[in-house]
């Protein structure tokens, strides 16, 4: 079931990956409860250029996200960045961490604090380490998790129906 929803909101991405897939779409939601800190948009869909299968993870989700647009009403703009060069940037909006970014250092933390950006994660082991601000989960179920700490001291909000939606690390 999973897989042919997947398969039908990505306009037939390789079935062998529905949920990061379906990940970045929720995702794509999510962005939109965030209380804007101002009128960025950009999101940062990271990939490690030391592992090929974080850039076709990257790849499949950056896709997730463009099909996505019409939903997020063309308020988000994706585009794949490598994770040593985001240091370098400054006007993301989020940073999408992927499953093959093993483990998101704390320079990615300190960039998601430092810029009022959200560190969003495609899992939610990311979220139990306190290494990214919401993580989301597809299966067995849909899920959302939230780590209030880094939230806050990220200086970001979320709408209050977002509340309702997460649980809370």
């Amino acid at each position: 079931m999973a897989i042919a929803i997947a398969v039908a909101l990505c306009g037939g991405l390789a079935l062998a990956q529905p949920a990061p897939v379906l990940q970045a779409k929720i995702g794509i939601r999510i962005l939109d409860f965030l209380v804007d800190p101002g009128d960025r948009a950009n999101v940062a869909v990271l990939y490690d250029r030391d592992n090929a299968d974080s850039l076709r993870d990257a790849d499949a989700m950056l896709h997730a996200f463009q099909d996505s647009a019409a939903l997020a009403h063309s308020r988000f703009q994706p585009r794949l960045v490598e994770r040593h060069a985001l240091r370098q940037e400054k006007d993301f909006k989020a940073v999408v961490v992927g499953r093959f970014i093993a483990d998101p250092d704390d320079e990615i933390v300190g960039y998601g604090i430092a810029n009022h950006t959200l560190v969003l994660s495609t899992g939610l082991d990311c979220v139990r380490r306190r290494q990214c601000g919401v993580g989301v989960a597809a299966e067995p179920e849909v899920e959302i998790a939230v780590c209030p700490d880094l939230i806050r001291k990220s200086g970001i909000s979320f709408a209050d129906g977002f509340q309702l939606m997460a649980r809370e690390f």
